[in-house]
């Protein structure tokens, strides 16, 4: 009996181990236990980091400041002329507000910011100065060609009583922040339009934003973690021609699905200013946050190209291809309140040469004007990168005193990640090396147990079907 002990002692071991050798070299059931963390359940510290993010980042703005407007409006000049000025740096401090559990494995919720100004890391002062394109009144132009001709002439009369220019001269901090807009207050009578009589390129980023958001909380499945569902109550945006640019998706770029971590695939970061999705794609391995191993991701050059170029962006195109934007700029006069605005890379990078070259001072540089995130392979958020997007308005023959079409660089934005708490710091510090090392350990752990159960095993039936020789 003691022998047929040892060897059911030695099949349990040998079965247990060949299990856990099988769990920990061919499943994820290891990965898997440490993803869970990352589900937004009530009450857990994924919840609570996700409703105030422990990350602090920065929002790095740059003015195009245009040197020679009278020049070239006289056409003198026969190029506008633009010097890039800042950055002017803000720390934007976010917050999930009205926050709510849907019970089905979604969270509904608004988002809050709080720009702050840090002069230490600002290159230039945010109450200096400057020439920029006069956003009110090119707008006000550009609807004006809708109006009753009766509506035209008064307005026309009035713009030329007040001698409105199509350039503005501000400070940084007005333009971007807002100011009580003389022109936009007497002119709404005129224009079919109800917005406030405050202008400011930024100024609906800084307070509670507008949108009711819906998300998947990684409850039901990891595979749909963070996922946009809806948005005020919508899963179109009622924006483009087809499903595939229209349909609400992908993450807000805080968070993405892990399962999507595998190179091949292709992450989505929708961004309401822009309202559309936008495509990353795996580039490379690098190291961020003092170290810690990630892989690049890069939002390809094809996102504003012409169909004629790239035929998926044909759905985004407002009229017919053939009146599409010249390859480098993707039009979104439809979610900028009805404003010629068009958006594109800082300084046009990868844009068309018609575009660059069109105004004095615009330089693209990949190192300097490329998007990209570097994200944690493992807990797939990103712990590095840069969000780099240019804001321009196009003009057009008959809008003030423009006799050509051109794009005018307004503002460039650059958000990169800031300070980051010690708590989060600590925990993708252990995702990555202690539970590599705890990883690595039980795998080899378990491939030793599983080989000497299996020899044990093996050396015990042989040694038990020997006889002893008889003399």
């Amino acid at each position: 009996w003691f022998k047929i002990l040892i060897l059911v002692a030695l099949l349990v071991l040998f079965f247990s181990s060949a299990i856990g050798f099988i769990i920990m070299w061919f499943t994820n059931v290891y990965n898997n236990s440490i993803l869970e963390k990352l589900i937004l359940a009530p009450n857990t510290t994924a919840a609570e980091w996700w409703v105030t993010p422990p990350v602090y980042p920065l929002l790095k703005v740059h003015v195009f400041n245009y040197t020679n407007t009278r020049e070239f409006l006289r056409g003198e000049d026969s190029k506008l002329r633009v010097e890039d000025l800042g950055p002017f740096v803000y720390k934007e401090t976010a917050q999930k507000i009205d926050v709510r559990h849907n019970g089905d494995g979604t969270i509904a919720y608004r988002e809050h910011r709080h720009i702050e100004y840090q002069p230490d890391k600002s290159h230039g002062n945010p109450f200096d100065e400057v020439m920029v394109p006069n956003v009110v009144l090119l707008t006000a132009d550009y609807k004006a060609q809708d109006l009753h001709p009766v509506k035209q002439f008064m307005y026309g009369t009035y713009k030329t009583g007040i001698g409105a220019s199509g350039f503005m001269r501000t400070s940084v901090d007005s333009f971007l922040w807002g100011y009580d807009d003389q022109l936009l207050s007497n002119i709404k009578s005129f224009l079919p339009s109800d917005v406030s009589s405050r202008f400011g390129m930024l100024m609906s980023r800084n307070g509670t934003g507008a949108e009711n958001f819906t998300i998947y909380s990684g409850e039901s499945s990891l595979e749909h973690l963070a996922v946009i569902k809806q948005m005020d109550g919508s899963t179109r945006l009622n924006q483009w021609h087809t499903d595939e640019c229209d349909l609400v998706g992908g993450t807000d770029g805080s968070q993405f699905p892990p399962h999507l971590m595998d190179r091949s695939s292709v992450l989505q970061v929708f961004i309401k200013s822009l309202c559309r999705k936008f495509p990353l794609l795996y580039d490379s391995e690098v190291t961020a946050l003092d170290g810690i191993p990630a892989w690049r991701y890069k939002i390809p050059p094809s996102v504003f190209q012409h169909p004629s170029v790239h035929k998926n962006n044909e759905c985004f195109c407002p009229q017919d291809p053939k009146t599409c934007s010249p390859s480098g700029v993707f039009n979104i006069t439809g979610c900028s309140m009805g404003a010629p605005i068009f958006a594109s890379f800082p300084h046009f990078y990868t844009g068309d040469r018609v575009l660059i070259e069109a105004i004095d001072g615009i330089e693209p540089v990949q190192e300097k004007h490329e998007t990209y995130a570097d994200i944690h392979p493992r807990l797939a958020f990103p712990i590095g990168g840069a969000s780099r997007f240019q804001i321009n308005i196009r003009v057009q023959p008959g809008m003030d005193k423009f006799k050509q079409e051109l794009y005018l660089p307004v503002i460039w934005l650059e958000v990169v990640p800031g300070d980051i708490s010690d708590e989060l710091r600590a925990m993708i510090y252990h995702s990555t090396y202690s539970a590599n090392a705890i990883q690595m350990s039980l795998k080899i752990g378990s491939l030793a147990i599983f080989a000497l159960s299996f020899v044990l095993v093996i050396a015990k039936c042989f040694y038990g079907r020997r006889k002893p020789n008889k003399t």
